[in-house]
């Protein structure tokens, strides 16, 4: 069928270019919250808040600026695929359609975190102002976009069960991460003893460490369920579309 190979042909450069716009619009994003936030952090008159290896550090430690990353960096490679193997009728690389799971996984849940528990929370007292467009970008838009991936993106492929152990794992490491390096780090605001990128992960905030374990429990469940959700959807798919295993 001659005419529906050319509307797919069509239809994955169409895409192509959906993907590397929203790549460019998740780094601008990043990029332009790190710098505005480094003006603030060099110019505040405490120690704790002037010292620009911890601010970045923990800027690169929160999960919407790492699943933003991701995001960028998967959209670039899918995008690079459509517009070079992809157009040659090549399948799209295991490697790529698993990483696909991770970058969704992360920024879908990033999205609904964001909504559900965090949005309305107060915005002031931080380093630097609030930006709003960056905000609404990385929690609203960029998910929106690859939701969209996940539901149209051009030939699937049927990614194997196994591919659950990336996103998971990468969650467990994260909640490690955060929770054994936030006692050593002096908090930019206040000068605390302590840094948590997020209120529930404060033992501090939640009453202690009960509180955090059972928002830790949850999260860990709801994200290997959603990320088993997202596997099986991409494998009936790639079922549905008679692509390669």
């Amino acid at each position: 069928m001659p005419s529906a190979t050319a509307a797919g042909s069509r239809f994955l450069t169409l895409w192509s270019i959906v993907r590397a716009v929203a790549a460019i619009a998740a780094a601008v994003g990043v990029i332009y919250l790190l710098l505005h936030d480094l003006a603030y952090v060099r110019t505040n008159p405490t120690a704790s808040g002037s010292h620009v290896p911890t601010y970045v550090a923990n800027f690169f430690s929160y999960f919407t600026i790492e699943s933003n990353i991701f995001v960028a960096v998967y959209l670039t490679l899918a995008s690079i695929w459509g517009f070079t193997r992809g157009r040659r009728g090549l399948p799209q690389p295991i490697a790529l359609a698993s990483f696909q799971i991770l970058a969704a996984c992360c920024i879908l849940l990033t999205g609904v975190v964001y909504n559900v528990l965090l949005r309305g929370e107060d915005r002031s007292g931080g380093i630097a102002p609030f930006v709003d467009w960056t905000n609404e970008l990385m929690h609203v838009v960029i998910p929106l976009v690859m939701l969209a991936d996940v539901i149209v993106s051009p030939r699937p492929r049927r990614v194997p069960w196994g591919t659950i152990f990336l996103p998971v794992g990468y969650a467990i490491a994260y909640l490690a991460y955060t929770i054994v390096r936030a006692p050593f780090i002096i908090s930019p605001v206040g000068g605390a003893p302590y840094w948590y990128p997020y209120p529930f992960l404060n033992p501090h905030v939640q009453g202690g460490w009960g509180g955090v374990m059972i928002y830790v429990v949850v999260m860990s469940g709801g994200f290997a369920l959603f990320a088993a959700l997202l596997i099986a959807f991409m494998r009936w798919r790639a079922s549905r579309g008679g692509a390669q295993r």
